[in-house]
């Protein structure tokens, strides 16, 4: 099979890719909404012009004509689409604004020192007038009683600041800003019990509200039948997708494990349901109809079970994916799954293009088609009579079929991979059926007491049982390789590189051998970067908050500055990233003193802490390229316009507000160079010698 012949087999394979490449042209570049309105109606008119003239369609001539039609029709209508779901997520209102009425659209969750929970803008008020607004925000409320009364559905006025979501701008650091921003979160604000107030109005009953009080009730059947602590965190993740009161030791347990997606209710639950009651559902092939009987009734299925997991994204991007292959199958279309899979992600993109952006989704669909195409090739290498034996060949193909598909993105996102993945996916897999239909079991026999109690025990012992495996898989040795990172080019590449051998192995194509080699010379590119990197120096003061944190990197080493009080943990979590992407290793971790002068790579760095004499006499002597002002150092500001200073001045999130306040209202800025790391994120300086 050719690309020609694939593209043809699959036609939606088209026009999901062009749609893919409109979605990252409207999110990368600046695109004219006219130009976009322009290019749509163009291709759509010539797309009407070639379906109502047959001759045009059918002529081989005029193919080429087609093709590019349906490039400018589908990348526009990805362009238009991504625009319009930017534009929802902007607020019309903002430093104007006296308050904002809104909607919950989540459970308030409770963290370390907040209630946080995500809520829907729906209107902004200012002067008692009301703008209508679509933005979504995320809500940190001060901890109080009254907030654990809040649920979804109710509304609010808020008079709280809201803010732009903003990264703390460390190197390499997680995008928590594009994280949210894939669940059209621009904005957040932080509210004080005085800043807001609940709407004595009955919120109307919707499907999610609906959705979330059935899960909850579900919740509390669990915990009614003895099912408690980590069995019912589990229990509750793995079934009804509520993460909530996970402990992060056990996240790390089934991480490192390589079983954390069973915890994340999505395509894995969703197709177990969908094989076994596709299973039990087979006799309707044998009746007159039956067929479309069996996809009715699978499809009210996969979507009640969606409706009782509080209709979490990750499930209704599933059980949509898997209606696509229910009505393909039903239909008996040419292409079958695959088809049915690119048309499943065609529309899923249709209605949120930020899909693409999300984990979950890439994850879904990449696993699924992995299993799809690579599972029945790698299945037929071995013929194995012993039932038994040969389901479990079946389970391991599947495992290496989903890892081959998604080990890029794996080691992209997570940087570490799961060396038992095989291990706990035999115990994980078959456990996760088990439990699932006993705990529907017992969802359904919850008014019967005796046989309710009897199936919380056993639920109970199970799922410690289950979690003892996951937690010796983690404590073996090497069950996880640590440090390992992938530029989002040796992604793409890799992914190509498996194109490849899929063409060059079980396609039989050879003119994949060359792109083979291309390829393979073009991964050697990062090797040649990272040899360049090897003699970079440069100064790092992060982003630490209230916290100093100075990284000093030489080449490949990396050595750190920080203060008295800070954790560890927090070190590591700032600098990580940095040092796993940059191949670096830790030298060593030395304290601030209260003045600090430090010479590196041929700069020369002073850390002020305090205002006095002293420092400002050291300033004079030392004549440093680089000042660190901290705490209190500011709290006489008019030193920076009185004297002239040619150093560039870093300030960082420990200075005072009201000091900060002082230094802005002198004018500095047009004195000094000025570097406010709260606003303008770390400040990173290359010393590299040319």
């Amino acid at each position: 099979m050719d690309l020609r012949e694939l593209l043809r087999q699959y036609p939606f394979l088209r026009v999901l890719f062009f749609l893919i490449v409109g979605i990252f042209a409207a999110e990368l570049f600046e695109i004219s909404n006219k130009l976009t309105l322009i290019l749509l109606f163009f291709g759509l008119a010539l797309m009407l012009f070639f379906v109502l003239i047959p001759k045009l369609k059918k002529s081989y001539k005029m193919r080429p004509a087609f093709g590019l039609i349906v490039v400018i029709l589908f990348t526009s209508l990805g362009v238009f689409r991504t625009q319009v779901v930017q534009e929802s997520m902007f607020l019309s209102e903002v430093d104007s604004c006296e308050a904002y009425q809104l909607k919950l659209i989540e459970n308030p969750v409770e963290k370390a020192n907040t209630f946080s929970c995500v809520a829907k803008i729906t209107g902004s008020v200012n002067k008692n007038l009301i703008t209508e607004e679509t933005a979504n925000i995320i809500l940190y409320f001060k901890k109080e009683s009254l907030v654990n009364q809040l649920n979804v559905g109710d509304q609010l006025i808020i008079n709280s600041n809201v803010e732009r979501v903003k990264n703390a701008g460390n190197p390499n650091e997680f995008n928590y800003s594009g994280y949210l921003k894939t669940r059209h979160i621009l904005y957040s604000s932080y509210v004080n019990s005085t800043n807001w107030i609940k709407l004595p109005i009955d919120h109307q009953m919707s499907i999610r509200v609906l959705a979330w009080k059935w899960r909850d009730q579900l919740l509390q059947i669990y915990r009614d039948n003895g099912i408690t602590n980590e069995s019912f965190d589990i229990l509750a993740a793995l079934t009804l997708g509520y993460k909530t009161s996970l402990d992060p030791e056990l996240r790390k347990a089934w991480a490192d494990a390589g079983a954390m997606h069973v915890l994340a209710v999505s395509g894995l639950h969703v197709g177990i349901i969908y094989l076994v009651m596709s299973y039990l559902l087979s006799f309707f092939l044998k009746i007159k109809y039956g067929r479309w009987i069996r996809s009715v009734l699978l499809l009210i299925i996969l979507w009640m079970y969606a409706l009782i997991t509080g209709l979490s994204p990750s499930v209704m991007r599933a059980a949509c994916m898997f209606s696509f292959i229910v009505v393909g199958e039903a239909m008996r279309r040419k292409g079958g799954v695959f088809n049915s899979l690119a048309a499943s992600a065609f529309f899923l993109l249709l209605y949120n293009p930020y899909l693409i952006f999300t984990v979950g989704f890439q994850f879904s669909y990449l696993a699924v088609a992995g299993i799809v195409f690579l599972q029945p090739k790698f299945d037929k290498l071995l013929f194995i009579r012993n039932t038994i034996l040969n389901k479990l060949w079946q389970l391991t193909t599947v495992a290496l079929a989903a890892q081959i598909a998604t080990f890029p993105l794996t080691i992209f996102y997570f940087n570490q991979f799961p060396s038992y993945f095989l291990l706990s996916g035999y115990v994980v897999i078959l456990m996760a059926g088990i439990l699932i239909y006993l705990s529907a079991l017992l969802l359904m026999l919850s008014q019967v007491e005796i046989l309710s109690n009897i199936l919380g025990w056993i639920l109970q012992h199970l799922i410690k049982i289950l979690n003892q495996i996951i937690v010796w898989i983690q404590e073996l040795p090497g069950a996880v390789i640590h440090s390992l990172s992938f530029s989002s080019f040796q992604v793409v590449l890799l992914y190509a590189l498996i194109i490849c051998l899929i063409f060059i192995v079980i396609l039989r194509r050879k003119m994949a051998v060359y792109s083979l080699m291309i390829l393979l010379i073009s991964f050697q590119i990062p090797e040649l970067l990272k040899h360049i990197q090897s003699k970079k120096q440069e100064l790092i003061i992060f982003n630490a908050g209230r916290n100093a944190l100075i990284g000093f990197r030489n080449g490949n080493q990396v050595s750190y500055l920080c203060d008295k009080g800070m954790r560890m943990s927090k070190q590591k979590f700032l600098a990580n990233n940095y040092q796993i992407h940059n191949h670096l290793y830790e030298l060593k971790t030395d304290t601030i003193k209260e003045v600090d002068f430090r010479e590196f790579a041929g700069s020369k760095l002073l850390i002020i802490q305090k205002n006095n004499d002293f420092s400002f006499e050291l300033l004079n002597r030392l004549d440093p390229d680089i000042i660190l002002m901290r705490k209190s150092a500011l709290k006489n500001a008019e030193f920076l316009t009185k004297n002239q200073i040619n150093s560039t001045i870093v300030i960082d999130g420990s200075v005072y507000k009201n000091d900060l306040q002082r230094l802005h209202n002198a004018n500095v800025d047009s004195v000094c160079n000025l570097f406010v790391i709260k606003d303008r994120g770390a400040f990173v300086v290359d010393l590299s010698s040319d």
